[in-house]
Order: C-alpha cells, then structure tokens, then sequence
C-alpha cells in the first residue's frame, strides 16, 4: 500500500505541475498583449523623437536663413540702423566709424527696469557714449564747463526722449551739451546742464522722472522739456493708441495671457523678418481715410501734451524753477532745404512701407495742430521752422539730428531763455 506521505508528495508535486502550466499560459497571454503595445509605444516615441528633431533642424536652418537676410539684405526696419550711419552729417566726421560701432553694441543691451517709469537709462561707458551713474539711475553724461562751482551754479535740467539723450552722436555733441556751452559762452555765467532724456519716453514719463527727481531733493532753477516726436507716434499703431512703448508686451505679462509666455519668439529673427514682410508688403487703406479717422487722436496727442505742461507749471510754482517746453522738429514738418538724402527719407524711399509713409504723414498733421495750439494758446514754443534756414544736412532719420542739428537747436532754445528771461511760475489757482 501507498503510504499517506507518499500520496500527498504525489499531491503537491500535481499542484505544483499544474501551477507552473497556468504561470506558463499567463505570460504567454500577458507577452502576446505587452509585446504589440510596446512595439506600438516604441514606435511612437521614434516617431515623436524623429518630428521634433526635423522641426529643431527645420527652425535653426529657417531661423540661420533668416539671420543672413537681415544681416545682408536691407530689407527690414534693422536697415534704419545703416541709414543712420549713412547720413552726410557725418561725412566728415573721423570719429564717426569708431562711433557707430561702440552705438551698436550700446543699443543692443537689454533695458533695465524701472519703477512706474517702466524703463530708465542703462548703464554704459565707452569713448564717445557715457552714461553715469547720478540721481536716481544712470544719465548721459553732459559736457559742463570744470571750472564751476556747484553751489553758485544754475541747474538747468533737461528731459524728452532719445533726441534729447543724443542717439546718433557723441556726449559732446548732445543737445545739453551744446546748451551747456551757449549758456556758459563768455565766462561769466556758470550753468550746469543736466541730461535727463531717456530714449522712448513720452511726457507721461518725463513728468514722473522730474516728479522723482524733486522728491529726493533735487533744485533746479530751470526745467526744460523737449517732446513731440513720442507722443505723435503713438497714434500709429492699430487699435487704440498705446500710452507708452511696449504696451502690449508689458500689458500681456502683467495679465499674464498665454501671448506673454511666448513673447520670447519675438527676438527671433525669423519671427522678426516674418512681421517685417507683412508691415512691408500690407497696404492699408488710402491715407487720407486714415488721416480722417485718426482726427480725434491727433486732437488727444496735442491736448494730453498741453496738460503735462499744465502739471510741470504747477510743480513750478510750487518748487520754484522756470519752465520752457518745446516742441521738437521733425524732418517732414516745414520748410528746411533738405539734401539729397534727407529727401529720401521724407519720401518715406528709404523702407518704402506704406505703413511708415502713413504714419508720417498722420505725424505732419500732428505738427500742423501743434503749431496752431503753440500760437493760439501760447501754452509751449513749437519748433518746427528751426531749420528752415539751415542748408547743411542736419537729419540721421525722420527726427534724430546730427552733431550740427544738436547745435542750431541748442541755440535757437538759449536765445529763446535770454529773449525770454520769464518769472518764477505761479501754481494755478482753483
């Protein structure tokens, strides 16, 4: 007979026979499902993998394709830069190469953030451009005469945009610095000029910068404000006039729109040239119904400008200096002699994009108000005929001047003040 522990070995190793076949049957199910589906995942990550690199080596080769069109082809708006350098005001000017090279290399750096003015004045320091650091943030450095003393010296401050810094030319050659030099002609008077202009500003922000500047301390004895060019651009762009540059860029960030997390593409140069192409090739309506349309902007540019006046004569008479706010020239206002490439650049030939010639002319007609609002009310001193009998080139684009331009402008301001000494202005009463 079988012993009992014969018959259950017999059982466990049945159990153990008949456990092993169902593990066996089980992976082979398993293995015939898993396996498809790996192949299938696998396939898939290939797939992925290869489109992204395809789409990695598609962009560089469009975004290298790109580059070399802007880098050799004047067909975007980086061509302005090369016009600039282009200017016969520069004709005979030894230090104009060396100057352009240390201009392009400043233009290029980022901008530094500021509180409510949004932006300020970078810091830089090169042969020609200088910007130092001062009160309140970095300022283009004016060249004031070394002999006066401070404490007996007249402040006189200076604020608009990249015209009054002095893009385009060398601290010597900025508008404050040829009014340093007229205010200070003969020895006997000791004025210190400073420069307050920060390229791209509007006299929105001009006003919060002189704002800032009283606060902490500052005295000047008088405050000049040199606008017009800024202010009148806004009312290019489509939609409703932004307020400052970069707007919608800053506006999308702080609201965080899904726009703003990809407004890094915008520094690529394919996506750079893709929106030069269209500015270039878009023709927009005729240009006298946008002229029509555009009445009510040209009435607000002219009318918001005469109120930060309003305000800059209150701080006035409350702070105790004498202001004189003018408004800037620009090269398709007037009657100024132009030469041949001054011509080029009123015709708008220089980029031809209807979009530009357009704003040009809408700008004009902001001028041509200016001018009525300036002899009407009295509120500002327009210059627009400044140049009207100066026959050497003055120009480097549609409103930034050269070294000569700097001058004329300096004087015609300087001669206004000894014409117009003026009082201590009186805050308006209610």
């Amino acid at each position: 007979m079988i012993n009992s522990v014969e018959l259950e070995e017999r059982s466990h190793s049945a159990d153990r026979g008949s456990t092993g076949a169902l593990t066996i049957d089980t992976r082979a199910v398993q293995s015939r499902i898993i396996s498809p589906l790996l192949r299938f995942l696998s396939r898939c990550c290939f797939g992925l993998g290869y489109t992204i690199v395809a789409v990695a080596v598609l962009a560089s080769f469009v975004e290298c394709v790109s580059w070399m069109i802007c880098s050799l082809h004047p067909l975007t708006r980086q061509a302005q830069f090369e016009n600039q350098k282009a200017s016969p005001v520069y004709k005979e000017a030894e230090w104009a190469h060396e100057f352009w090279i240390q201009e392009g290399l400043r233009q290029e750096k980022p901008r530094a953030y500021v509180p409510f003015r949004l932006w300020g004045v970078t810091e830089w320091h090169s042969k020609y451009i200088n910007n130092d650091l001062g009160v309140g943030g970095f300022w283009r450095r004016t060249m004031n005469p070394g002999n006066c003393v401070t404490s007996n010296s007249l402040n006189v401050w200076t604020f608009g945009g990249s015209t009054m810094y002095g893009v385009g030319v060398p601290d010597w050659a900025t508008m404050p610095s040829y009014f340093s030099r007229e205010l200070n002609a003969g020895g006997q008077n000791c004025v210190l000029v400073s420069n307050f202009g920060v390229e791209g500003y509007v006299t929105d922000q001009e006003l919060i910068l002189l704002e800032e500047q009283l606060k902490v301390g500052g005295h000047p004895d008088v405050v000049i404000f040199y606008d017009g060019l800024n202010d009148s651009m806004s009312q290019c762009a489509t939609g409703p006039p932004p307020p400052h540059g970069a707007y919608r860029t800053i506006k999308s960030r702080v609201e965080g729109s899904p726009s703003a997390r990809l407004d890094f593409l915008q520094k690529s140069y394919a996506v750079r040239l893709a929106g030069e192409l269209l500015v270039r090739f878009h023709r927009p309506r005729s240009v006298a119904l946008q002229a029509s349309e555009v009445q009510p902007r040209i009435m607000n540019v002219v009318s918001k400008y005469e109120a930060n006046v309003l305000l800059v004569r209150a701080l006035a008479g409350a702070y105790g200096f004498k202001l004189y706010p003018f408004w800037q020239p620009l090269l398709t206002y007037g009657h100024t002699p132009l030469v041949p490439f001054e011509q080029r650049l009123a015709r708008a030939d220089a980029s031809d994009i209807p979009a530009d010639n357009a704003c040009l002319l809408m700008m004009a007609a902001t001028y041509h108000e200016a001018e009525r609002r300036a002899a009407q009310e009295g509120n500002f001193v327009f210059l627009g005929g400044v140049f009207d009998s100066t026959k050497e080139p003055v120009y480097i684009d549609q409103g930034h001047l050269g070294p000569r331009g700097n001058e004329v402008v300096a004087q015609a301001i300087a001669n206004y003040m000894r014409d117009h000494p003026g009082k201590q202005q009186s805050a308006p009463r209610n």
